[in-house]
């Protein structure tokens, strides 16, 4: 049915051209056909050319309105497209931007967690170093405790025991510098 519709204006101005022609150039002009409405041929043939000239601005308003519409369409498929492809991209903009802030958010924590890392290994090396210096005054005192126990235990009982202790510690110290 839209086929039809679509052939029906340009197939009208055709056949009425073809009827003012006919009338036009192959009867007599002054003849009055139809009895009941006074025109002459010429008129009739006359009015089949008005009616064809009528039916080609209308056929020529339906295809402008056809190819505006269709033009439109093209328009509108084109802004929607376009559109879309802002939104994508406005889109995609926003998830970099969202990606590069979470990855300076994750090297900062990054940073922050090596800071926090290296100030736990300095605490580490300062309770390593004060353990060892404990120790070595500990071990430092019990070589002085045992220097003095020794020392005492000589000059209260002079024997050769205590005195050979004392020259072992005396050797003892001679030997590892303590």
């Amino acid at each position: 049915m839209v086929s039809f519709l679509a052939l029906l204006p340009r197939t009208l101005t055709t056949f009425l051209y073809a009827v003012a022609a006919l009338l036009r150039f192959y009867a007599d002009t002054d003849t009055t056909p139809i009895q009941l409405i006074p025109l002459t041929i010429l008129q009739w043939s006359f009015l089949a050319f008005a009616l064809g000239t009528a039916a080609l601005l209308a056929n020529l308003g339906l295809e402008w309105h056809a190819g505006n519409r269709s033009r439109n369409r093209e328009i509108e498929a084109t802004e929607r497209e376009t559109r879309r492809d802002n939104l994508a991209d406005e889109e995609r903009n926003r998830a970099t931007e969202e990606r590069e802030k979470a990855d300076q958010e994750r090297a900062r924590a990054d940073q922050e967690r090596d800071r926090a890392d290296q100030e736990r290994n300095r605490a580490n090396q300062e309770r390593n170093r004060a353990d060892q210096e404990r120790q070595r005054a500990a071990r430092r005192a019990r070589i002085q405790n045992r220097g003095f126990i020794l020392q005492t235990r000589h000059q209260l009982t002079p024997n050769p025991d205590t005195e050979a202790a004392l020259t072992d510690f005396l050797s003892f110290l001679q030997e590892y510098g303590e």
